[in-house]
């Protein structure tokens, strides 16, 4: 990771995070910069899921909190507000995506193993037990993965975006992200079975 953004910072306090906020709604440089330093390092492996290079991806940051800063007067304290900074950066990156930039995933292991735990079938079939699996075996199956497959998978099951909304993000059907969600699933979880054959 980038040794000038903090992966590590802590969280602030709600009410630390208000008066945050408010600073930087009346355009104080102080609010804006106590914001970027909490949350510049969560919103940087967001990013790394969807853009490859550092560089490309420390771009895609300051251009998010420039337009974090840019419209945070119309954050009304209604939602989570890193989930609003987290949509702007998101939607950030995927019109890196659009502009024929590829994908990669990195972080959110925990979040990951949820989703591929989850049964896929219909008829319930429970998920295979993934605790022998590390970081790199997971990295090195999201990179089998095609970019669109990995695409929707990251927004649909870490961002939480509906497949209506990936279609219209990403230029496709709903039916082909449903497709296309449920294929990148189910190769996930067959790669990660062999790979925890071999362990």
């Amino acid at each position: 990771m980038n040794r000038f953004v903090n992966t590590s910072s802590k969280l602030p306090e709600k009410e630390q995070l208000r008066s945050w906020i408010r600073l930087a709604q009346k355009g104080d440089q102080r609010g804006q910069q106590y914001i970027y330093e909490a949350y510049a390092g969560r919103m940087l492996l967001a990013i790394r899921r969807y853009l490859p290079g550092e560089q490309e991806a420390l771009d895609v940051l300051q251009d998010g909190f420039l337009k974090v800063f840019r419209n945070i007067g119309g954050y009304t304290f209604k939602g989570a507000f890193e989930g609003w900074m987290r949509r702007i950066m998101v939607n950030l990156a995927i019109d890196a995506l659009r502009a024929g930039k590829h994908l990669q995933w990195v972080g959110e292991n925990e979040e990951m193993l949820d989703v591929l735990s989850a049964p896929v079938y219909p008829d319930g079939e429970d998920g295979p037990e993934w605790a022998g699996l590390t970081q790199a075996d997971i990295l090195e199956a999201m990179e089998r993965l095609t970019p669109m497959y990995r695409a929707v998978f990251n927004l649909y099951a870490i961002e939480e975006y509906g497949h209506r909304e990936i279609a219209a993000e990403l230029g496709i059907s709903e039916g082909t992200s449903k497709s296309n969600y449920a294929k990148a699933r189910r190769n996930l979880r067959e790669w990660l079975r062999e790979k925890l054959k071999t362990k």
